[in-house]
């Protein structure tokens, strides 16, 4: 009998999706995020959703509200109001020794595997492939986040053209004021 507990705690912790869990990046004005379970105007019924909040009432920043808490953090993490991190690393994905453009494209490789098994899985309908389903949202979720911060981390020409024409704009806004 203990041995059959030990088995399923093993199996527990050896779940994909519990590795998946993402941490919450800090908001652009350098305070901690946190997530927090509350009812939205928006959800149906009153339901209780899941949404990232800047720790600093006068910052104002929070992510949208999602069903699960991990799609919460990752909305955040990969949104502008998040504070990227340096050194980003995907669990089920190695992009190490990778130049940019190399980890732009397997990360948009990934991401069409993803987006096809996911569509499978929904035209097949079996009952049984909810926690595959779901673990294929969380890891499409990661790649997109990913892909948010490779964009930013290894821009390419005709992007930073569009930032350039961002800033500049910006500037000429102040200058005005």
């Amino acid at each position: 009998m203990k041995s059959t507990r030990i088995d399923n705690m093993n199996d527990i912790n050896e779940n994909p999706i519990y590795e998946l869990k993402p941490e919450i990046n800090f908001c652009t004005c350098g305070c901690e995020a946190r997530l927090l379970k509350e009812r939205s105007a928006d959800s149906e019924k009153g339901k209780l959703r899941y949404v990232v909040r800047c720790l600093d009432e006068m910052c104002g920043h929070q992510g949208r509200y999602t069903q699960y808490p991990w799609q919460a953090i990752l909305e955040w993490n990969k949104s502008p109001m998040s504070e990227f991190p340096e050194d980003f690393r995907i669990p089920f994905l190695t992009l190490t020794g990778l130049g940019g453009e190399e980890i732009r494209q397997k990360l948009n490789e990934h991401r069409l595997t993803l987006e096809q098994k996911i569509k499978q899985l929904r035209a097949e309908k079996v009952s049984g492939n909810t926690e595959e389903m779901k673990i294929a949202r969380l890891q499409l979720m990661w790649v997109i986040y990913a892909q948010s911060w490779a964009k930013l981390k290894f821009p390419r020409e005709d992007e930073l053209a569009v930032i350039d024409e961002n800033e500049g704009a910006e500037e000429s806004n102040v200058q005005e004021a």
